[in-house]
């Protein structure tokens, strides 16, 4: 179990460097876009589509770092407004329902990139180079599946222990 909550430690830091890449990218990129337009009258076409995609991105991989640190779900409040004596037991109740939701929605969402990738589907064009739209929305399952292991593990994670160590 050491070595799990370790590896989800590295995660979370590699989860944290995606999402703050991402903004800084995406607010660099869109201040670009729009002096581009102010002095220029033009943009880069393909710079809107894919701001959209790096939105879809920072977004899913943050309700997986969301999912981390209990953030996540409606169910939370349920366990926090209920009995002392009950807490323990509605948080596993609430971390096994939050996995399994995970884990039918992960499936879904598998089906939905497989058919993206068996309809070769373009998600969006840089000049000649088309984007597959399985591989610009590949974030759906894998933060699906991200959200799960978070919660799963968060039931064995002590709740008195620092960030970083378990």
């Amino acid at each position: 179990m050491r070595f799990l909550l370790k590896a989800e430690d590295y995660l979370v830091k590699t989860e944290k460097t995606i999402v703050v890449a991402l903004i800084v990218a995406m607010v660099g990129l869109s201040f670009m876009q729009v002096l581009l337009r102010i002095f220029l009258h033009s943009g880069i076409v393909w710079l809107d589509p894919l701001l959209r995609h790096m939105v879809l991105w920072a977004g899913l991989t943050g309700s997986a770092l969301a999912a981390r640190y209990s953030n996540h779900f409606a169910l939370e409040a349920f366990v926090k407004f209920s009995p002392k004596a009950m807490h323990r037991p509605l948080e596993i109740f609430a971390s096994v329902f939050t996995a399994a939701a995970s884990a039918l929605l992960f499936y879904a969402a598998w089906k939905f990139i497989r058919d993206e990738f068996a309809a070769g589907s373009i998600a969006f064009y840089i000049n000649s180079l088309g984007i597959p739209g399985g591989w610009a929305e590949m974030i759906i399952p894998a933060s699906l599946a991200l959200i799960g292991f978070h919660t799963l593990i968060g039931i064995f994670r002590p709740k008195d222990a620092p960030e970083g160590q378990a």
